[in-house]
């Protein structure tokens, strides 16, 4: 027998090791899961950031080579404005021209133009190493082209034929002496390309990284439940080994024990006058160990049971002056109510649960219960002042056949537990902050008729 139940505690063992380490599980999922999603946004944002970037080196290049056209076609027209629309891309990318002398009054304009030049737009701007200005316009999906004329501006092209013959138009010789006087040139260009990307991805940050994050917790999701399903498998394959445990003790111990009874109350005639104390002792470990078969087959049996109405502070306190000698559940904490459950299973429950309670080293005086109602459930409280469980323990004390009693068999919690759960309930231990233990029973009212 002793190797059955070290068989039974060795595989019990490892679901326990499980459920000790699950809320590390979870925290480490949870860890790794924001860190997934952390590097998934890291590098959705470096693919958008060279996307930007990408389109930042075209729309810079877009500008060079506008203001490149906009001076070549400047050779057969006598002003700027008349190159700018006789050339189609040209007037369908630039709205506006200016040049600005060094009063900052505009000396030559086409298009939409500020008449003044506000310096103060440069001040938060950066210019590359040829005196480039690139301010961005977000309204008109479109950049204000500046260009420092004084320093970087070449002089203009002329038209061989003109040179050659040694006369400019008048209004070409205006514009050449605005265009070597001024101080800033003045281009606006739409850019609607450039300002495509940066809505785009504007747009498509924030909706990776929810996506991003959506999946790394369903996936998180998957690998939990998962996890949870292998331990149900763990547990179920401990069941099918506690069954073959139990058949086993069933037919080893059951027969023997039957007869050391006989043989029992044989001696006990024969010896009347001696041998009695001894007797007893004998008497004693054999229902000692016919309650620890009884146990394990009712844990093995089937949960439910044969469910029936039935009133639950009468059985509660039938119970507690069956086992505690009193009613330890006062008219101001009771609120009887209808639960739905097998007699046998209800009743192993409490007295589990009462039987914990007078072993916890307390004054048995001190077992107190209440029952109440709270949104439809009827919960059941039952304390003591004994020592209370180790912290470490309380995550464990539903676990088969552990217990730091030396002569408990630790599975009264685990049978409750199952019987609880069958009818959709739950229980709970924890330590009282004045000493001693609390178990909470929480069972589904039963609102139909009796019977």
């Amino acid at each position: 027998m002793e190797r059955i139940l070290a068989g039974q505690k060795q595989v019990a063992r490892e679901p326990r090791l499980w459920r000790r380490l699950l809320p590390s599980r979870v925290a480490a999922s949870g860890f790794a899961a924001v860190l997934c999603w952390l590097l998934c946004s890291a590098l959705t944002g470096f693919i958008i950031g060279s996307m930007r970037d990408r389109a930042r080196l075209i729309r810079d290049n877009d500008n060079e080579q506008i203001l490149s056209t906009l001076f070549a076609s400047f050779r057969d027209y006598d002003d700027l404005g008349s190159a700018i629309e006789s050339n189609p891309v040209l007037k369908e990318r630039i709205s506006g021209f200016a040049l600005y002398g060094p009063d900052l009054t505009a000396a030559y304009q086409w298009g939409t133009v500020p008449s003044v030049f506000d310096e103060r737009m440069l001040d938060k701007q950066s210019k590359n190493r040829f005196g480039r200005y690139t301010i961005l316009d977000k309204q008109r999906h479109g950049v204000k082209f500046v260009l420092y004329a004084e320093r970087m501006l070449p002089p203009p092209p002329r038209r061989d034929a003109e040179t050659r013959g040694g006369h400019r138009s008048m209004v070409q010789n205006f514009f050449l002496n605005a265009l070597q006087g001024s101080r800033y040139i003045y281009i606006d260009i739409s850019h609607p390309a450039y300002w495509r990307v940066q809505t785009f991805t504007t747009v498509l940050f924030p909706l990776c990284s929810l996506a991003f994050l959506g999946l790394v917790f369903y996936i998180r999701h998957l690998y939990r439940r998962n996890r949870e399903y292998r331990d149900r498998i763990e547990a179920q394959k401990n069941l099918v080994v506690l069954g073959t445990a139990a058949s086993t003790l069933a037919h080893e111990i059951k027969n023997p024990l039957l007869s050391i009874r006989l043989q029992t109350g044989i001696l006990r005639k024969l010896f009347q006058d001696t041998g009695q104390e001894e007797i007893a002792i004998i008497d004693e470990e054999v229902e000692r160990l016919s309650a620890l078969i009884y146990r394990v087959n009712d844990y093995l049996r089937e949960a439910a049971g044969q469910r029936t109405p039935l009133y639950c502070l009468g059985l509660l306190v039938e119970t507690s002056r069956r086992l505690c000698g009193r009613n330890i559940f006062s008219q101001e904490t009771a609120s009887d109510g209808l639960i739905l459950m097998d007699p046998h299973r209800a009743a192993s429950v409490f007295e589990n649960v009462l039987r914990n309670a007078l072993e916890s080293e307390g004054p048995p005086e001190a077992v107190a219960g209440s029952l109440t109602r709270n949104n439809g459930d009827l919960v059941i409280r039952i304390w003591d002042q004994g020592k209370g469980i180790r912290e470490e323990d309380l995550k464990r004390v539903f676990d088969p056949f552990f217990t730091r009693k030396s002569t408990g068999t630790g599975i009264g919690l685990s049978i409750s537990k199952r019987f609880v759960e069958a009818v959709h309930g739950s229980i709970t231990v924890e330590n009282r902050e004045a000493g001693g233990t609390l178990v909470t029973i929480t069972l589904p009212e039963y609102t139909g008729s009796y019977g």
